[in-house]
């Protein structure tokens, strides 16, 4: 399940960054930068949260606000934009899932003490 969770903070990421590099190079109509600095933001926040295995109090319920607040949003641009935006909200979706539901290793790794040196 940790894989799964890093290849969707990925995606979320590299969609971002392929948005602003379209954005730049097209100048679609109506185009605007807002939404993959979102996303690259959103990416950047849950591999912040998997790379510190939750040790950082409050880090997880801040990326749950983010994942759900991000997902609203794509929510009225499929709306607005139609089925375009599910290949965006399908890892947003995910990484809301992933970030409630905390991996056993997670878990284990967060009651072991910290003076305690086992692997």
């Amino acid at each position: 399940m940790k894989y799964a969770d890093y290849a969707c903070a990925w995606m979320i990421l590299v969609q971002g960054i392929v948005g602003i590099v379209i954005t730049e190079m097209r100048h679609l109509r109506g185009a605007v930068l807002d939404t993959p600095l979102l996303w690259i933001l959103l990416a950047m926040l849950n591999l912040l949260r998997l790379g510190n295995s939750y040790h950082v109090k409050g880090l997880r319920v801040f990326c749950i606000g983010a994942n759900v607040s991000v997902l609203a949003l794509e929510v009225v641009r499929f709306k607005m934009f139609g089925p375009w935006t599910l290949i965006t909200v399908v890892p947003i979706l995910a990484e809301t899932f992933f970030s409630i539901i905390p991996s056993t290793k997670d878990i284990a790794d967060f009651d072991r003490p910290s003076g305690s040196k086992d692997s």
